[in-house]
């Protein structure tokens, strides 16, 4: 498999140029085009004049523009405010009803009351309270096409009650509670519809709670009274629509009771923005201090919906290329305000950013981004009466000039686009037929490198490709000592599973796997070297430099053992036998860079290290574990990851013992890698029977161990514990 990766990379490294096809012989040269142009842009002297008339108010309508955009920013935040304080004001009332009669956290008066908020705001669409002992009373405004645990609500039903109390459970001794549903279609009517479900639904353990009660800790005691939190858009789960959450604590005693929120939909700012803005073209963009956009007027809406969760959208990766290339300019330039020509349509923009202060503690920003064609609409009429007076000799220039500069303009932005594209490996099939000598030889050029640059990425990995290029140094044989963390993955009993299975089952297994631990190492800023077989090799910290290069291994390792669970489901789904992978992990200085011949070249890391990870992932074989790592790469990450101590061993061709670890799980709050209750307990019980194991304590160890086996079934306690009953047996000869 190696040799055949590197052939692939030599002959991707040996291609040949080829001669170019030469350009049709009556094609025009771009000197002569270039000087034809000069000649037709010698204008009359009253041309002059026309052009000192325009240009005069062509200044006027900017300056106009560019304040009217100002103005319109300025004013954002108050126009913002007057949209959000109703329900900031609404919040306060019904806390402050709380606040001074708690008992209406349990009390279904206050359904009432809330209803009667929700309907003197069309805006909202709930009003929840939530309470530290678990209660929960909703009250949401009916829509087409809702889902409301599980069922469709009543045909004319405008609204529903939602109460949930930890106090009237099922039974005695039930872990659930009821979840009680109430529709009306009018305030006095009878109800339409009643039914209760058994969940586990609990207030205090929603992101809504939690993130306020953190939030509102912060603050002074004087502030939380009327502390008001505007959180981050979410998907609800009924309508499956954008919504976004106002919220304020109820504080007892300076103890926080629970809270009462207003949600309303995230379309809600968008239409009030489209019906301020200030011409039709207008857009405008709320955007976060990480540049994703909360709301906007643009293309798009901002985010995305993906399995009922909100995907917030990077203004860079936004619809519409005009506004990332006004965000581009503004990260790098830093004015606040400027225009600037679109590079694909030539229109001209102005843009404004302004800051929202003091907004909600949002670190929010305005961006206001407008055509400068909607402001010109009466120059435009003047410009056509200067026309007219400019007779058909101006006319007849303008129309050369534009015909001649769009022959030259045009296709050289095309071909720089495609040369950008294809440095950014994303070659497009854009045919440019010119009659410009020099535009065809570039086409033709271009054209020659975007087949070459196919046929490489075919055989030469493009993210090392773009590493390389990045790193800035030359393609050549040679390579450099660097400290780096190499990964060895294999499958376990892979050659009986090969046996009993046909080929084309076969390599759809191995090509699940492969695809699966190659996607977890491409997300963690690795290098897949190679295959080997049923195994992958890969490495982290060359040809870029990455200092957290130990810490990116093993996310990837825990990725890849956490996603393989959801594709042993999938393959017993379709009758294929589950697969079970062991991974070994070692940080070490070995030899990157080409190794091969001119001709023939790959680039791979070599040396004592790399073997040390081929050998600790034989060893998950020996202690039944999963993903092993050496204590070189626990001491460069250590302190981020869930581990257990293993054993020390020592590692065939090195002298000396090493210590071993099993990797369990990452320390953090991402919900893929982070540890369970089980593993966090079993890395602690491991560490306190390791300890005793090393210290020579083999009784005490063994005990430790016994009971992890019994608490958990652990493979390694097992190996560990008739290790210690080894050495007791030495100690105490029969």
């Amino acid at each position: 498999m190696e040799e055949k990766k590197t052939t692939r990379l030599s002959r991707s490294l040996s291609v040949e140029s080829m001669p170019l096809a030469l350009p049709r012989s009556y094609g025009i040269k771009l000197r002569l085009s270039i000087s034809v142009l000069f000649m037709c842009l010698i204008l009359p002297s009253f041309g002059l004049v026309i052009y000192y008339v325009y240009k005069n108010n062509y200044k006027i309508y900017k300056e106009n523009a560019s304040a009217r955009i100002t103005n319109h920013n300025n004013q954002m935040q108050d126009k913002l405010e007057a949209l959000l304080d109703p329900i900031s004001a609404s919040l306060l009332s019904l806390a402050k009803q709380i606040h001074d009669d708690p008992k209406l956290f349990k009390n279904p008066s206050i359904n009432d009351t809330m209803l009667l908020h929700l309907e003197n705001n069309p805006r909202l669409v709930s009003i929840f309270l939530a309470s530290d002992k678990g209660s929960f009373h909703q009250v949401q405004k009916v829509q087409e096409g809702m889902i409301i645990a599980d069922r469709v609500p009543p045909p004319d039903s405008n609204f529903n009650f939602w109460v949930v109390e930890p106090s009237q459970k099922p039974s005695k001794n039930a872990t659930t509670v009821n979840s009680v549903f109430t529709f009306f279609k009018t305030r006095d009517a009878e109800p339409l519809d009643t039914f209760v479900i058994s969940n586990d639904y609990d207030p205090r353990k929603r992101p809504f709670y939690k993130n306020l009660s953190a939030t509102a800790a912060k603050a002074t005691e004087s502030l939380r009274q009327r502390f008001i939190l505007l959180d981050e858009p979410y998907v609800s789960g009924s309508t499956s629509r954008a919504t976004m959450t106002v919220s304020t604590p109820i504080y007892e005693d300076n103890r926080f009771k629970g809270m009462i929120g207003e949600s309303f939909e995230l379309s809600t700012i968008s239409n009030f923005l489209k019906s301020i803005r200030i011409t039709q073209n207008t857009q405008t963009y709320i955007l976060d201090a990480g540049g994703d956009i909360v709301v906007s007027t643009g293309a798009d809406n901002g985010y995305t919906i993906e399995k009922k969760k909100l995907i917030k959208q990077n203004v860079l990766t936004a619809d519409g290329q005009a506004v990332q290339q006004a965000f581009k300019m503004f990260t790098t330039e830093k004015n606040r305000q400027f225009e600037f020509t679109h590079e694909g349509t030539s229109e001209s923009y102005l843009v404004q950013f302004t800051e929202l202060p003091n907004f909600y503690d949002k670190k929010w920003t305005v961006l206001t981004l407008a055509p400068e064609s909607d402001f010109l609409i009466g120059l435009n009429e003047i410009n056509k009466r200067l026309i007219i007076y400019g007779g058909l000799v101006s006319l007849l220039l303008a129309f050369l000039t534009y015909g001649l500069s769009r022959k030259i303009s045009r296709p050289i932005e095309i071909l720089a686009n495609d040369i950008r594209d294809l440095l950014d490996f994303n070659p497009s099939n854009k045919v440019i037929n010119s009659k410009i000598f020099e535009i065809n030889i570039l086409s033709s050029s271009v054209n020659k490198l975007r087949n070459t640059l196919r046929a490489f990425t075919t055989y030469v990995p493009q993210d090392l490709v773009n590493d390389l290029l990045r790193s800035g140094n030359e393609i050549e044989l040679g390579g450099e000592s660097r400290y780096l963390t190499i990964l060895f993955t294999d499958l376990q009993g892979f050659s009986s599973i090969s046996e009993v299975t046909p080929s084309r089952e076969l390599m759809k297994l191995i090509s699940a796997y492969l695809a699966l631990v190659t996607y977890a190492v491409k997300e963690e800023s690795g290098t897949v070297d190679k295959f080997i077989g049923d195994s992958v090799m890969a490495f982290w910290g060359a040809p870029l430099l990455n200092q957290n290069h130990a810490y990116h291994a093993c996310v990837a390792a825990v990725k890849s053992q956490r996603r393989m669970v959801a594709l042993n489901l999938q393959l017993k789904k379709e009758g294929l036998p589950p697969l079970t992978v062991r991974i070994g992990i070692h940080s070490d200085a070995v030899l990157v860079g080409n190794i091969g011949s001119p001709t023939r070249m790959s680039y791979t890391v070599m040396g004592d290290g790399v073997n040390i990870a081929a050998r600790l992932e034989g060893i998950n074989k020996d202690f039944l574990t999963s993903i092993c790592i050496s204590h070189a790469t626990y001491k460069e990450a250590g302190e981020r990851l869930w581990t257990r101590p293993v054993d020390v061993i020592t590692v065939k061709g090195r002298k000396g013992e090493i210590p071993i670890y099993e990797l369990l799980a990452i320390r953090g709050d991402d919900p893929e890698t982070m540890p369970t209750d089980r593993e966090q307990a079993l890395c602690r019980e491991t560490q306190k029977a390791f300890a005793q194991f090393s210290n020579q304590r083999y009784r005490e160890a063994a005990d430790l161990y016994q009971e992890i086996i019994d608490s958990f079934d652990d493979g390694l306690s097992m190996i560990m514990k008739n290790r210690c009953i080894e050495h007791l047996a030495v100690e105490t000869p029969i």
